[in-house]
């Protein structure tokens, strides 16, 4: 297997995290134009204080690309975080798509996602969907693409994270099934050729009467070149979503520096 990339990622860690259907990102590939391509980040710390603390995170993904000019991807995301036996992390998703390997003018994507976070109380989401995708332009330092499309999620929350006690429920947890239509604007922008930018946001609307209560996220990160094999990162997420199964807070941000290290 060729054109393996392994990161090694020192994160800062500024708030929870939300949890959004994320479906994009940019696929690079080399002059070999090889089947496979891998990348991997791996984080892990321990200390001591009164307690001892955990903090770590996997991050990996496969893609399989065909000569059709599409790829079948997936991804796996877990952040972990302990303090004795207190849980103050655990989020993460799995992810398997198959998309254009932006090749065409219009494509199709379809996906498949299971994800969870237990600090804010979501059990589980599972998403299935489908995407028409639309390239705008393609050029050498810059790109940009839309998505339209509807997907069903199935989504399972208890009462962890709710804070206010006046709101908790006799029943332990709370389901959901519906669809939502799906609308995406992805953009990356090479500045220079150390500044790297790429940055999506997705708009994500119930297909019931609380079609006003979309959920929205934004994924922006900045890459500088400091060498050949190192990178410095900055990554910045929000979920907006109002239209929540337990009565949490409606907006999550995070902001994560940390360093990338490939060979």
């Amino acid at each position: 297997m060729k054109n393996i990339l392994l990161g090694l990622s020192l994160c800062m860690l500024f708030i929870a995290r939300g949890q959004v259907l994320n479906l994009d990102r940019i696929v690079s590939r080399d002059s070999l134009q090889s089947k496979w391509l891998v990348f991997t980040t791996v984080n892990f710390s321990s200390d001591k204080i009164r307690k001892n603390f955990l903090d770590g995170s996997i991050n990996a993904e496969l893609s399989r690309f065909f000569k059709n000019d599409y790829f079948l991807v997936g991804v796996l995301t877990y952040d972990f975080s302990v303090y004795g036996s207190t849980i103050l992390q655990n989020d993460g998703f799995a992810q398997l798509r198959y998309r254009d390997n932006d090749k065409h003018e219009w494509s199709n994507e379809s996906y498949l996602q299971y994800q969870w976070n237990g600090p804010l109380g979501m059990e589980f989401r599972q998403v299935l969907g489908s995407n028409l995708r639309k390239r705008f332009f393609e050029k050498k330092r810059i790109d940009l693409y839309s998505g339209l499309g509807i997907f069903i999620e199935k989504e399972r929350w208890n009462w962890n994270g709710v804070i206010n006690s006046s709101d908790l429920e006799a029943k332990p947890t709370r389901n959901r099934t519906l669809f939502r239509l799906n609308h995406y604007w992805k953009m990356a922008y090479k500045l220079n050729d150390q500044l790297d930018l790429s940055a999506i946001s997705y708009v994500q609307f119930p297909m019931n009467a609380n079609f006003q209560n979309a959920r929205w996220f934004m994924d922006i990160n900045l890459f500088l070149k400091m060498s050949r094999t190192l990178n410095f990162v900055i990554h910045w997420d929000h979920t907006y979503d109002g239209f929540r199964l337990v009565p949490i807070d409606y907006f999550f941000y995070s902001l994560n520096f940390g360093i990338q290290l490939k060979w």
